[in-house]
């Protein structure tokens, strides 16, 4: 395993929990998927590179960039990006002939003769509307077919991630371009693809804690992919599998995020600045909040997607992120280790007061009414802030909760379910198997990624700026899904506890944590669960902490030394019951078969908020069918009397 030779050059250190027998000792005990990761020798130099071309991406790619896409018109863009593509396929042809695959050097060399004639020079793609695609080869995949596997990660000035493997495939594939003959021709059709990509870019860097993490993550998934490939097969209909779904839960008009603002607020228990993304209609209209999920950050395409959707109906739209997302954490959180309920959504209704104080100042009169909407554990706080008497904070005239769970303890546990699913294959296929999962995710995502074909090949750039179609199929079984789903939030977690250490070292993790040097660190997290967070890092912070101290609001909960079955309990929303039950202005919407609720769930909520105010679909899972014209439609009628009639 890739991660045990990693450990071998650079140790991870654990925190031996053997003797261990206090609350949550299970969790503890349990066996956890050794967390997939594969070595990364040459990081500081890496991160140091990354650094560099983030700065040039600044300082000039920004600039320019908008000025370019200010004088030059999209089609003409995307014809001169037609006509980069035309000059590289004597590559493509070279490097498809080279690995063996004779269709792909037909197709390529028929699109060569057709788009060079038929399309003038290539500015024109005929050849894709007769069914002849482009084939993305080059010579880094023909050295990883002859052999040369695995490569060290390496990330290059001005082209970004690549291997060592991959840094000298770029020589060939240079000397096959006609452009690197013809200064500056390269560098003018590269700029071209690039000058797209520089919004998509800062979106990905500005909403992402370890930007340089998560691009190693998915070029390297993604790469292997492009050179090993993976039958893809049929899936299963099942909740986890409906749940992938979600990842097609974006704006319907991709330039949305373009129209959006932002602007920071001082937020009073912390004194520091939270940023907050909003659009206000031209005229007087009411305003949804809306509260993203587990680790969500407000520029999510989750969260874009739901502010579409709002602001298509009439409504002036404002999103934050998510109380355990790295941005909240670092500048609203009044405590170091959120995950106890009752404060991390005091702080968020803290924080949308402040919100709506900064748009009061900046837009007066403007907002007619005041809705409050969240999802998955957004929705989870968002019941806490309905339930809540402060009256010295922002009220709402409407709630909307979506996919929340009742009981925030047995949806982590969920989540550490569909994490360790792969534990129940032999220990000797297991790992195999976790890696070919992921390789499968990665062809999903390339055959689901429209966009033309990349003719700087810088990769980051490609994954984070194009769109997914929703109408691809997902073709994952029951556990396949449920790993993705675990995986991708036990990463959220390993976020989380970088930043929650940071801010207070309780010194339960023993590995030494570098900004240069993160990845053993991120191993020993990433063997952490989500139980295994709230017993040994939420529940010791609070204990023997005053509950008034931490807010005045919570005098009443506990003792001085809170239990861990008291904090659990107040982490489930039937501790809010009495308050609950006179809202008459809260709607929830959910999925029968979402896996972080039960059916007891369902039948509570549907007693405690009325049978009127609570629809659950059939299926969808989690979030997996939010992306649906007539969910969304759903959703919006119980707001839509809120809208103001339009003036003749």
């Amino acid at each position: 395993m890739a991660t045990a030779a990693f450990a071998c050059a650079h140790p991870v250190l654990h925190a031996d929990w053997s003797q261990y027998h206090g609350p949550g000792a299970a969790a503890f005990a349990r066996e956890q998927l050794t967390p997939p990761r594969e070595p990364d020798p040459l990081e500081p130099v890496n991160r140091g590179v990354s650094i560099a071309n983030h700065g040039l991406v600044l300082g000039v790619a920004t600039p320019l960039g908008y000025a370019y896409r200010f004088l030059v018109p999209r089609i003409v863009r995307q014809h001169v990006a037609n006509f980069a593509s035309n000059l590289t396929a004597p590559r493509r042809i070279a490097a498809n002939l080279l690995q063996g695959k004779f269709s792909g050097a037909r197709d390529e060399t028929v699109r060569l003769l057709l788009n060079t004639t038929v399309g003038i020079a290539g500015f024109f793609d005929p050849a894709d509307r007769f069914g002849f695609r482009v084939t993305d080869e080059d010579f880094g995949q023909v050295f990883g077919y002859w052999g040369w596997r695995p490569s060290t990660y390496l990330m290059l000035p001005l082209f970004g991630p690549s291997t060592t493997r991959d840094g000298v495939g770029l020589v060939p594939d240079a000397l096959l371009d006609p452009a690197t003959y013809f200064f500056p021709a390269g560098p003018i059709l590269t700029w071209n693809e690039l000058s797209d990509q520089v919004e998509p870019y800062h979106r990905f860097v500005e909403s992402t804690f370890d930007p340089y993490d998560d691009v190693q993550l998915i070029w390297r998934v993604m790469r292997e992919e492009q050179i090993v490939g993976v039958e893809l097969g049929t899936g299963q209909d099942t909740a986890a599998v409906q749940t992938l779904q979600a990842a097609f839960l974006a704006p319907r008009d991709p330039r949305f995020v373009e129209t959006l603002s932002e602007q920071s607020v001082k937020i009073p228990t912390t004194g520091r600045m939270l940023p907050y993304t909003y659009r206000l209609q031209p005229g007087r209209a009411p305003l949804v909040f809306l509260l993203p999920g587990l680790g969500g950050h407000r520029l999510s395409r989750g969260s874009l997607a739901l502010a579409e959707m709002a602001w298509q109906r009439g409504f002036s739209v404002v999103v934050i992120s998510n109380a355990l997302n790295f941005e909240f954490m670092q500048r609203a959180s009044t405590v170091a280790v959120p995950g106890f309920a009752p404060v991390d959504a005091h702080d968020v209704h803290v924080a949308l007061d402040a919100i709506d104080r900064d748009l009061a100042l900046r837009a007066r009169d403007r907002v007619s009414a005041r809705v409050l909407m969240g999802y998955s554990l957004g929705a989870f706080h968002t019941f806490y802030i309905a339930a809540s008497d402060d009256r010295d904070l922002v009220r709402f005239d409407r709630f909307v909760t979506l996919d929340s769970p009742v009981s925030l303890l047995h949806g982590l546990d969920k989540l550490d379910d569909f994490y360790n699913a792969p534990m129940a294959l032999p220990a000797a296929t297991r790992y195999a198997e976790v890696r070919h999962i992921l390789l499968k995710a990665a062809a999903v995502a390339s055959s689901a990624v429209a966009g033309p074909l990349s003719y700087s090949r810088l990769d980051t750039a490609d994954v984070v700026g194009n769109e997914l179609e929703p109408d691809v199929e997902v073709p994952f079984t029951n556990m396949e899904a449920e790993f993705l789903i675990g995986f991708a939030f036990r990463r959220t977690l390993q976020e989380i506890l970088w930043v929650s250490q940071s801010r207070q070292d309780l010194g339960v993790l023993r590995t030494p944590r570098s900004s240069w040097r993160r990845a053993p660190a991120y191993i020993e997290m990433g063997e952490y669960s989500y139980a295994q967070y709230f017993y040994g890092f939420v529940l010791p912070y609070y204990q023997g902490r005053d509950p008034a101290g931490i807010h005045p609001d919570l005098s009443g909960i506990g003792s001085p030394t809170w239990t861990a079955d008291e904090m659990i309990a107040h982490c489930d929303l039937r501790s809010l019951e009495g308050a609950l039950r006179r809202l008459r202005n809260v709607y929830h919407f959910a999925n029968s078969n979402d896996f972080l609720t039960t059916e007891a769930d369902e039948k509570w909520l549907a007693d405690v908020l009325g049978a009127d105010r609570v629809r659950f679909f059939p299926r969808g899972g989690h979030l997996g069918n939010l992306n649906r014209p007539a969910v969304q439609d759903a959703i919006m009628d119980t707001l839509q009397d809120l809208v103001p009639p339009a003036h003749p």
